[in-house]
């Protein structure tokens, strides 16, 4: 396999975790989700509660009507920059260090904007109906399910207020991403199935271009 990194993005509840662990097992390469977090604290000098909670205060925060800043430069190094947006720049480089380390998954964590410039990035996007991710929802989180699908909506809400801030680009845009799949139709193993399919393809295709 070539040195390629795999950006999972995912509505809330529709198993992008789960699959970004799966495919990072059957690949034999690391998956980093919340790890970044910890990654980012060492980087920023920031605690792990604080990049949490500002995360958190802006999914809920932000709007479509603030003007997005984009994450440009490593501007975390800047004085004057909010200490909430010194986390998420730290955060980018971080995605960016793991990526140059070698082949690994990436869940979430807008890495598939922080890491879109490069020819290595396959980016993927997993979706899922409305009552399948509440399904999987009560199950793991043991919420009733009208409670569920409030928080399911609220979620995304969230991740899209986070990502269209951050990034200036719409969060689900499928045209931003090399890869988008239904896990309500493709199931866990599926998805993970496909994805690799995709790695293998894009690595025929560049060894084609090489010869």
């Amino acid at each position: 396999m070539s040195n390629y990194v795999i950006s999972i993005s995912r509505e809330f509840g529709s198993g992008g975790r789960l699959i970004g662990k799966r495919l990072a097992a059957r690949l034999g390469i690391p998956c980093y989700d919340r790890t970044i977090i910890q990654k980012t604290s060492e980087k920023s000098g920031l605690s792990p509660d604080f990049i949490a909670r500002a995360e958190e205060r802006a999914r809920s925060r932000f709007h479509l009507s603030i003007a997005p800043i984009g994450i440009g430069s490593p501007a975390f190094a800047h004085h004057g920059v909010p200490v909430s947006h010194q986390a998420f720049f730290a955060q980018a480089e971080v995605i960016r260090e793991l990526a140059d380390e070698g082949p690994c998954v990436i869940v979430g964590r807008c890495s598939d904007y922080v890491l879109g410039n490069r020819p290595e990035c396959l980016k993927v996007f997993i979706y899922a109906d409305l009552p399948s991710r509440v399904e999987r929802c009560v199950e793991e989180y043991h919420i009733p399910a009208d409670d569920m699908e409030r928080r399911v909506i609220q979620m995304d809400r969230g991740r899209s207020n986070y990502y269209n801030y951050y990034t200036g680009h719409s969060w689900g845009d499928m045209r931003r991403y090399d890869l988008t799949l239904n896990s309500s139709t493709t199931g866990i193993e599926g998805a993970v199935d496909l994805i690799i399919a995709l790695v293998h393809a894009r690595t025929a295709q560049d060894a084609i271009q090489e010869v």
